[in-house]
């Protein structure tokens, strides 16, 4: 008796040993229901199913059968253009989409596309912070912006020699409206399911689209010529209800956030490799790359980022200046600033010194542009005391801040 007794008292312990480890038995994972604003078989898409997948495999690892992302799907499930408004009412709990389809929401995403930093620069040097906070406003949260890290291009059916778009109609969503409009070209908004009939019926002669992704919807087909350079970023957020958000305890909280730090770099480096992929493949099929002269390249660009701050600064008066000081490479141009006023005020005597100190200036600019921030910024602490050293006396040299 005493010995059947102990049994099964040995038995409800492993039981409840069970129960403590696995949780209780027959609980509810917490599933959270998620639309993206592409097809699912969408190249754009894959971000999101790298985030999908470190979530699950860490879920796996930490807390089996807790947590669940249910894909819903695309366009199909919940109109692309309503998605983030779903959202935010609670009919759906995350959303990957472009920032394109939600500026009636939240005007200031569209600065995502003029950052001139990778998603986790711009973590590091609070970006993500503050656009996270207006994003909170609105009743949403964001996670992340799982960015193809590409460039967009402009693709057409005639070539063109010079930053000149006039005359031209090209496919826009209001992303890129701007630098089209700054062009002198007529920006037509249609959405992506209607670019190859409106190609083949002469509608528009090109279109905007990222470096990837155009043979998912067949438009290379329609097109001739792929114009360089790239501009812009692709900026795909990645954005919760923020209630939801709330309601989930913070272990899950953490998990998704780290899964989403991971994703942005995963995601970075696998676009990087497949557009470089992609390029020989549209080739082939018979796209030829304009390179526009130099010259008509800075135009191109010029044109494209001053529009863009422009009209967001415009719009987001209060916001708009702040956004632009966390995108942009504010120390470049502190360090052309410093470049210029020495020129001006004379502080080298000989022609030599100056030559050195061009060639520097030329290279620190690049180098800012190629090695990263904190490198670039001890290179400039080096040239300016090379200057100190070198300069007349009374120069009043300005000094690069820490």
């Amino acid at each position: 008796m005493k010995k059947s007794v102990f049994m099964v008292f040995i038995a409800v312990c492993l039981a409840l040993t069970v129960c403590i480890i696995s949780g209780p038995v027959g609980a509810e994972p917490i599933t959270l229901k998620a639309v993206t604003g592409w097809p699912k078989t969408s190249s754009e898409n894959k971000s999101f199913f790298i985030f999908t997948e470190l979530v699950e495999q860490m879920v796996a690892k930490k807390y089996p059968g807790e947590l669940k992302i249910n894909y819903v799907g695309g366009p199909e499930a919940v109109k692309n253009t309503d998605q983030v408004q779903a959202a935010q009412r609670g009919m759906v709990d995350m959303v990957y989409t472009t920032n394109a389809y939600y500026l009636s929401v939240l005007p200031e995403v569209d600065a995502y596309k003029l950052s001139e930093f990778t998603p986790m620069d711009e973590r590091a040097r609070g970006a993500y912070k503050y656009m996270n906070e207006l994003h909170e406003k609105k009743g949403l949260y964001l996670l992340g912006r799982l960015g193809l890290s590409e460039k967009f291009y402009l693709y057409l059916k005639k070539p063109i020699q010079s930053a000149d778009l006039k005359g031209l109609n090209i496919r826009v969503s209001p992303m890129y409206l701007q630098i089209i409009k700054g062009l002198g070209g007529n920006p037509v908004v249609i959405p992506p399911t209607e670019v190859y009939v409106a190609l083949e019926r002469n509608v528009v002669d090109g279109f905007c689209w990222p470096a990837v992704g155009i043979r998912d919807w067949g438009w290379q087909k329609q097109v001739k010529y792929i114009v360089e350079p790239g501009f812009y970023q692709v900026p795909n957020p990645l954005v919760m209800n923020l209630n939801a958000w709330k309601k989930l305890p913070k272990k899950f909280q953490d998990l998704l956030i780290e899964a989403a730090i991971e994703a942005e770099k995963k995601a970075v480096a696998y676009f990087d490799q497949l557009a470089k992929d992609e390029r020989p493949i549209l080739v082939k099929e018979g796209l030829q790359v304009i390179n526009l002269p130099a010259a008509e390249q800075q135009k191109f660009l010029k044109v494209g980022f001053e529009e863009g701050w422009k009209d967001i600064i415009q719009k987001n008066p209060q916001t708009g200046p702040e956004l632009k000081k966390l995108l942009t490479k504010a120390r470049l141009r502190t360090f052309r600033t410093i470049y210029r006023e020495i020129f001006d005020r004379e502080a080298f005597d000989d022609l030599g010194k100056r030559n050195v100190d061009a060639i520097n200036a030329f290279n620190f600019a690049l180098f800012d542009e190629t090695q990263g921030e904190l490198i670039a910024q001890e290179g400039l602490r080096s040239v300016l005391k090379w200057r100190k050293e070198h300069s007349n006396p009374s120069a009043n040299l300005p000094t690069i801040p820490r």
